[in-house]
């Protein structure tokens, strides 16, 4: 029997082939840094130096506490809800406290905002008098007319 020849192995990879390829993709980054650097403007935008940077009316007033100042602000607010005073004096505008305000709601409920008398609902069964007397224009409540309630039928 006779043996197959075998040639030797040749390399795959050209150490020449791949520098060349390392160079143009370095030359390749540092273009397009150069190119993305001319089309976006990414320097620093800070004041400059001297008179232009000094604050004056123009500029914002940054805050040099901001955590006292919440602090303060809340105390203020906190204190504006627990005591009298006056919101508008010369509208007769009051403050009163809201523990007064809650507990003076629970026991009137709220107040008719729009300057009417608001008469007490009748009683009807499936509340058609509650609902006629809050919200007339409501399908509903033109159900409740149709459906035959005596006094109520006329509104």
């Amino acid at each position: 029997m006779s043996e197959a020849r075998r040639t030797p192995e040749t390399r795959d990879v050209w150490p020449a082939w791949l520098l060349g390829f390392a160079a143009a993709l370095v030359v390749f980054l540092a273009l397009t840094l150069l190119v993305l650097g001319a089309v976006f403007d990414a320097r620093p935008r800070w004041p400059a130096p001297g008179a232009a940077g000094r604050p004056n009316a123009a500029s914002p007033a940054l805050q040099a506490q901001p955590r006292e100042d919440l602090a303060a602000y809340r105390r203020r607010k906190q204190a504006e809800l627990e005591t009298l005073g006056w919101q508008n004096r010369a509208a007769g505008i009051a403050r009163i406290p809201i523990e007064d305000a809650m507990r003076i709601v629970a026991e009137r409920g709220l107040p008719d905002w729009r300057g009417e008398a608001q008469a007490a609902p009748t009683t009807q069964a499936g509340g058609c008098g509650l609902l006629l007397d809050a919200v007339p224009r409501a399908p509903q409540a033109e159900a409740c007319r149709q459906a035959g309630s005596g006094g109520e039928a006329g509104r």
